[in-house]
């Protein structure tokens, strides 16, 4: 069954396109960049190197010390990620039903949504161990 790649690509497509003008570019183009270059894998091996230096350009170059709420929070969202995305593959082209284009639309919506929730949590413990380690050094 070959459409469950295609599907998780078509959502990471739509995920990356969403409109950032109004945000701060930079660190929302290292993330759409993320999501196309893990949508441009396909069934390719994973690249570790690769990730890596998509995560250094997104600015996480610390260690991150996550509290148990941040995990638990983390862990919530990827949940709900998880269960749009199987919703989205169920209804892909010849899957198992149909969503309508406004329910779709929405569903990408909370995808987003749940992303950069999530990538806040990452982004709000990077700050910290950055800090950190300035706090470290002087």
């Amino acid at each position: 069954m070959n459409s469950k790649p295609q599907a998780a690509r078509a959502s990471a497509k739509a995920a990356a396109s969403v409109d950032t003008s109004s945000e701060t570019s930079r660190v929302d183009s290292a993330y759409a960049d993320v999501i196309r270059a893990i949508a441009g894998h396909g069934d390719q091996p994973l690249d570790i190197h690769d990730i890596c230096r998509h995560r250094r350009a997104c600015g996480f170059t610390d260690d991150l010390a996550l509290t148990e709420c941040e995990a638990q929070a983390i862990n919530t969202r990827l949940y709900g990620l998880s269960a749009i995305s199987a919703l989205l593959m169920g209804a892909d082209d010849g899957g198992a039903f149909k969503l309508s284009k406004w329910l779709q639309g929405g569903l990408h919506s909370a995808l987003y949504a749940l992303t950069e929730d999530a990538q806040g949590v990452l982004q709000r413990a990077n700050e910290r161990a950055a800090e950190a380690r300035k706090g470290g050094l002087g």
